[in-house]
């Protein structure tokens, strides 16, 4: 079983299967039923060969009729016996968490018997469950026990038709008619004409020599299927160690990088301390009421100053933001960048708050506006950022007219390190981790050579949710 499974439960028994897998074994076993409809001896022209080598008294055209009725019955069962292997692979029965294969067993017999019972009814055609059927049946449960779902469909089918035709060219040999082989009207006719023309002998040897071929191609090729299973599992563990080794570097790197930002931040707190204070008395001791107002500014400005420090130092204090004046941060840093006339903003509420992290929610949106700018064209490229209520928070969206991006792009782009157009990757990983430690939700619409849409939800909170809580306006005690 692969991982695109779903589960069904009902006390300690569960049965795990995947839906696009048993969607197709079930049309294609399905097929089996027009098997008889479609292929028939006549079309195939088995007792032609059978008539003129009698008449003619010729070995070929027996050899030729075996050919011919091998070849029907594998185009015939091929549907069958590949749907029920591809139905016993899509599901897996379990009783207390251990794997019960013996309920794979009564299915895949369950599905060959009824599938003959259906051609019985339907068409009246009546298939022999002798020896050969229970030998393709076995085979099929052995390759859905081995348990191959990461080998191509293609390798399957091949794998499906060796073994059909080795094991169709039992049917065929007189000599183990005795033994339940070949029962079929149309094998029993082969045999009699053998027997008839005293070339029994020849055609057993001619079974056997195909018989002995296509079961070692089969086997080998069971043998690179299960290798080239084991390879790719291999492969996929390999892929998953290097990401987990990546993601740990750079987690790492990135607690590295922020120990010593917040130690280079704390220490900026004490000179900014010091300032605040000589400000403090130097507007004490002016009279000049113009300077005071001067000091006054001044003092706001470091008053802010230390908000902003105190937000970068302790990245998960969080206090009300007003949009309006959130989005004037945003776009008074992308200013510098990014030309003015290429942005549209639109705000349906500015003055709605969210409870954040200033700066680093301002970093995020920027974030996605920068991504933006470098998918459009740097003259026809056009930026939307709109803020409005949504589905009861406030929804920031930032839409562009670039690139876009493919399916794969888009599942792939907040994964750390992941990146389309070969920078550090970080940025978007970044931006959700920062919209998740505020309660809120990011995702991302897109349209290859059109358009992408990303879209953040975060609640919005009311004055009396906040008040009297907003200590974490202030400086740090101790600092």
């Amino acid at each position: 079983m692969d991982k695109n499974v779903s589960v069904y439960r009902r006390g300690k028994y569960e049965i795990l299967y995947d839906p696009e897998k048993l969607r197709i074994g079930f049309g294609v076993y399905l097929l089996g039923l027009w098997g008889p409809l479609i292929v028939r001896p006549d079309e195939f022209g088995i007792y032609d060969h059978l008539r003129r080598g009698l008449a003619e008294d010729r070995c070929s055209d027996m050899i030729l009729a075996a050919l011919m009725l091998v070849m029907m019955n594998v185009v015939r069962m091929m549907p069958h016996y590949l749907g029920a292997f591809l139905i016993d692979e899509s599901i897996e029965f379990q009783k207390a968490g251990k794997r019960r294969f013996e309920w794979n067993v009564w299915l895949t017999f369950g599905l060959i018997l009824g599938m003959y019972r259906l051609i019985d009814i339907i068409h009246g055609a009546s298939y022999d469950f002798g020896f050969p059927a229970l030998f393709t049946v076995s085979v099929i449960l052995l390759l859905s026990y081995m348990n191959l779902f990461g080998v191509s469909p293609f390798n399957k089918v091949i794998v499906v038709m060796t073994m059909l035709l080795s094991i169709q060219w039992l049917d065929v040999m007189p000599a183990l008619t005795r033994y339940g082989f070949g029962r079929g009207e149309v094998s029993r006719d082969i045999k009699t004409f053998a027997f008839a023309m005293g070339e029994e002998d020849t055609l057993t040897i001619f079974a056997v020599c195909l018989t002995v071929i296509f079961t070692f191609a089969s086997a080998m090729q069971i043998a690179l299927l299960w290798k080239e299973h084991k390879l790719r599992i291999a492969g996929e563990e390999t892929r998953r160690a290097q990401q987990n080794l990546y993601e740990s570097r750079i987690e790492a790197l990135n607690m590295r990088s922020t120990t010593e930002a917040q130690s280079l931040v704390h220490d900026l707190k004490s000179p900014l301390t010091t300032v605040q204070g000589l400000i403090s008395l130097a507007e004490m001791m002016e009279e000049n009421p113009l300077i005071r107002e001067y000091f006054a500014k001044i003092t706001r400005a470091l008053s802010n100053m230390s908000v902003m420090i105190s937000e970068i130092l302790y990245e998960n204090r969080k206090k009300p933001l007003n949009m309006d004046d959130l989005f004037h941060d945003v776009l008074a840093q992308v200013s510098i960048m990014i030309p003015a006339e290429m942005i549209r903003y639109e705000n349906d509420c500015p003055e709605a708050q969210i409870l954040g992290n200033r700066i680093r929610l301002v970093r995020a949106v920027i974030n996605l506006i920068n991504n933006a700018y470098a998918a459009v064209d740097k003259k026809k490229g056009r930026i939307d950022l709109i803020v409005g209520r949504r589905n009861g928070g406030i929804e920031i969206m930032v839409q562009d007219n670039g690139s876009g991006m493919t399916e794969q792009e888009r599942v792939q782009a907040f994964e750390l390190g992941y990146s389309g157009a070969g920078s550090s990757g970080l940025g978007l990983a970044f931006t959700r981790q920062v919209i998740t430690a505020h309660g809120g939700t990011i995702g991302i619409e897109s349209e290859k050579n059109r358009y992408t849409r990303v879209k953040i939800l975060l609640d919005e909170v009311r004055e009396e949710e906040h008040d009297g809580n907003d200590g974490a306006d202030g400086q740090d005690s101790g600092d």
